[in-house]
């Protein structure tokens, strides 16, 4: 039945509608995931859901701005499939698994820095979002979750797919209301669209990250009508604000910074930003200022400090008293240097966390206990009052972390020069091996911490899930960014993360300029990285998840040319084709030793802190 309706619903819409009627809810989820989007959505534009409260939430949507939705199939959210599909300004993508379709998400309103929907079905699909809203949360990136719920009170009566699904994301949401998708009359579709137009404004209002609409639906789910649906608009409703810092704090900043003599920005995880990146380049040429930065900070700047742990590591004893700073101020997410913050931790310092972009109410005590507590709330004025103090001529402290930056990028270079094929040798050939302007996602654990030792070039822009840094959803983020990024997109993991998001190929908008390299050394080789785990009994059974498995044969059920390499020479080989066009994302398995890995990741820091 599936396969016929399917063949009839490219010739004939009225077919088609009775085909999904007479079908049961699996069949219809997979008729909607199987037929291409733009034939689905010109049958379906011939008719919409006969519930006004759905298609008044998919209006809103396309009003306040939003231009993308990731479904994922299921029957309790047909409404909400049938009304969105009316939406010319609306990209509506399919992805089976939901897990994955939050992470896509994710990678897309990363990129695009909009809000992105989000739409599941009842019941447990909407806990699989979870890692998902976790990661966007604590990322402040906004996402609209728009989770179908049975009708009100499903839950005591014992129904299918019944869960309590309002507030289920608790804190990790910023927002979250219950929406009555049966709304009828004048009055419950105002209170409708004033909940879900404060909603969309709440993902990026204030602190920015992932909201929940949950939304009630009774049956019948699929009835469709021809008739038109019109509705009185607020055009005036807006709820979202423009912070600013009162001037009274404004002077406090410029005084505190004036009078104190050493001053160190650590620029954290953050976009690409003009704006920004030209104000902190103003800054990093003051000579009473160090600036600390990561790859994955998205800034260069010639006069800055990066591979924060190996300057940590080379700092002679002696020389640590001038290297504090009296006032450290935090820009963007977060850090990856676990020695940075190490080093910083329970000093004396004044510390300013300047939170991105409008993401107020983060009081983040990186440093201990924080000294002086500001909440500016404009990133952008705060930069000009600082910038606009003047400079302190006479303060050696950025000259001494200069000197100090150079002697560890020398060592480092001499380490890396003489260093054997593993994990680190690859690493470094990859990041020389990136195309121009090309976008890089990192996996967490080894790829995103080893590739902070390289410097990359200036034409990238440097992307990875630090929000929770979990494993999950690596490579999902990564096919997200990929669809709606212009140039290459090249996925760096570790096998762990690749297995454990596997399902991220399992999808119809895998872009043809993504790259997928996976560094497979047999299991997390990360815990022989750490004294604690390397020290208990059954170590490779319960840490390291030891296994033999490559990623050939799912490469070959996706349909996906497949490149491996197990020998220096052969990844140097392979690199120099591997990046051309394709029609097809490719997958780029690189095999290495962990345990060798691992000590050659001890040795380099062994050898940094030598000084030889």
């Amino acid at each position: 039945m599936h396969s016929g309706c399917k063949r009839n619903v490219l010739r004939s819409p009225d077919i088609y509608r009775d085909c999904v009627k007479q079908s049961p809810p699996n069949i219809r989820g997979a008729l909607f995931f199987t037929l291409s989007r733009a034939k689905i959505f010109q049958l379906y534009r011939l008719m919409n859901t006969t519930k006004k409260g759905i298609r008044l939430l998919a209006e809103t949507c396309q009003r306040k701005g939003i231009r993308k939705v990731v479904f994922s199939p299921g029957s309790r959210s047909a409404p909400m499939v049938i009304a969105f599909s009316q939406i010319p300004e609306i990209e509506c993508l399919v992805i089976p698994d939901e897990r994955v379709a939050g992470y896509f998400a994710l990678g897309l309103a990363q990129q695009l820095q909009e809000t992105v929907a989000v739409v599941c079905t009842s019941g447990t699909a909407v806990l699989n979002l979870s890692p998902a809203v976790c990661e966007a949360y604590y990322q402040n990136v906004p996402l609209l979750l728009l989770t179908a719920d049975r009708p009100y009170g499903a839950v005591s009566r014992g129904e299918n797919q019944a869960i309590m699904q309002e507030g289920i994301f608790g804190v990790h949401v910023v927002y979250d209301v219950s929406i009555d998708g049966d709304a009828e009359d004048e009055n419950d579709l105002k209170e409708l669209y004033a909940q879900v137009s404060t909603a969309i404004d709440e993902t990026s209002n204030g602190y920015v990250g992932p909201v929940q609409v949950n939304v009630h639906l009774s049956e019948p789910l699929y009835k469709t009508t021809e008739e038109e649906f019109s509705f009185a608009w607020d055009e005036t409703h807006d709820t979202s604000s423009n912070e600013f810092i009162p001037l009274k704090d404004l002077q406090r900043i410029k005084n505190g910074f004036s009078n104190i003599e050493k001053k160190m920005l650590i620029v954290g995880m953050r976009e690409y930003n003009a704006d920004f990146n030209a104000q902190i380049q103003k800054l990093s040429e003051r000579k009473d200022v160090v600036i600390v930065y990561e790859n994955i900070s998205n800034v260069k700047l010639p006069e800055g400090v990066w591979n924060a742990d190996a300057c940590i590591t080379a700092m002679e004893e002696d020389a640590e008293i001038d290297l504090i700073p009296d006032v450290v101020i935090t820009f963007g997410k977060q850090i990856i240097s676990k020695k940075l913050k190490q080093f910083l931790n329970e000093k004396p310092v004044v510390h300013w966390d300047v939170p991105p972009g409008s993401s107020i109410g983060r009081n983040w005590e990186m440093f201990g206990e924080m000294l002086d507590r500001i909440e500016p709330i404009n990133e952008t004025q705060f930069l000009h009052a600082i910038t606009e103090t003047e400079e302190n001529n006479e303060s050696n402290f950025k000259k001494d972390w200069q000197q100090l930056s150079k002697h560890a990028d020398e060592l480092s270079k001499k380490y890396f020069s003489k260093n054997a094929y593993n994990d680190l040798k690859v690493m470094e050939t990859l990041v020389k091996s990136y195309p121009d302007n090309s976008n890089i996602q990192y996996g967490n654990s080894t790829p995103i911490r080893y590739s902070n030792f390289f410097q990359h070039k200036n034409s990238l822009t440097v992307n990875a899930n630090r929000g929770t840094s979990g494993i999950d959803g690596c490579l999902s983020t990564a096919a997200g960014s990929a669809y709606c990024n212009k140039g290459i997109t090249v996925c760096v993991l570790g096998d762990v993360s690749f297995f454990y998001d596997s399902n991220a190929l399992w999808n119809n908008y895998l872009s043809p300029d993504l790259r997928i390299i996976i560094i497979n050394n047999n299991g997390g080789s990360i815990f022989r990285l750490l004294d604690g785990p390397s020290k208990v009994n059954e170590f490779e059974n319960f840490f390291e998840t030891r296994h033999e498995l490559t990623a050939k044969h799912l490469a070959s059920m996706y349909g996906l040319p497949y490149y491996f390499c197990a020998l220096q020479n052969e990844l140097e080989e392979t690199l120099k084709t591997f990046y051309e066009p394709s029609t097809h994302a490719k997958i780029l398995e690189i095999k290495t030793d962990g345990v060798q890995s691992a000590e050659a990741y001890k040795q380099y820091f062994k050898f940094l802190k030598q000084g030889n």
